[in-house]
């Protein structure tokens, strides 16, 4: 995470909040087994806020076609608080769920904010699921960020049951957590379903989570 005062775009450290105006940069990763749609979540996104994009990112493919990384920063919103305004952007990165690239995923998250785990429906997915969720939470433990659960593709005719899924991955079996937001939000990525409830989520969850430390 990055926070500069408009008055002094070299500083890296927290600003001197006497200042009125700041740019702060959050790291998002979309994370999950392989074909989940995490790429597809990114390019809903990229379509969504189309008009706030600072930048066209890029992507690298693995050699049999999949995504190894998608990165692209949009200006996602701006909020003042008690006098102060704050410009947020955010860093928006995929990463592949392909087992075998796991140093690449290590570098991914490194100084990342907030994950947004996509979880795959189809029933043949359950054990690629719980291997990417427990390889995610040895992660993000060691540096407490938030993290929301979606669980992608739905429309499937014979998709997993939600109470299963929270069950395998060792989820409580609730709706809501205790700030309103959903345990597991369900989505059709391909249509855009809850995409950017998700992505709006996550940034407001990863400002707390920043004013709860640093201010």
């Amino acid at each position: 995470m990055i926070i500069k005062s408009e008055h002094d775009s070299n500083k890296s450290e927290l600003p001197d909040f006497n200042k009125d105006e700041y740019i702060i940069q959050f790291k998002i990763v979309y994370w999950g087994p392989g074909e989940s749609g995490k790429t597809t979540n990114f390019l809903r996104l990229k379509e969504k806020f189309s008009l706030l994009k600072i930048s066209n990112g890029y992507s690298i493919d693995t050699t049999d076609g999949r995504t190894l990384w998608h990165d692209s920063i949009f200006f996602t919103f701006n909020l003042q608080i008690k006098g102060k305004k704050y410009n947020i952007i955010t860093q928006i990165t995929t990463c592949t769920g392909q087992e075998r690239f796991l140093s690449t995923r290590e570098y991914v998250i490194d100084g990342a904010d907030g994950v947004i785990f996509v979880g795959d429906s189809c029933p043949d997915k359950i054990e690629q699921n719980k291997r990417s969720y427990r390889e995610l939470i040895s992660f993000v433990n060691r540096n407490n960020i938030p993290i929301v659960i979606q669980l992608n593709k739905r429309d499937l005719p014979d998709a997993i049951s939600l109470k299963n899924f929270k069950k395998h991955l060792g989820l409580p079996n609730l709706d809501k957590k205790s700030d309103g937001t959903p345990i597991v939000y369900e989505t059709i990525a391909l249509d855009g379903e809850n995409v950017v409830r998700i992505f709006e989520d996550l940034v407001m969850k990863i400002f707390i989570n920043f004013f709860i430390k640093n201010i």
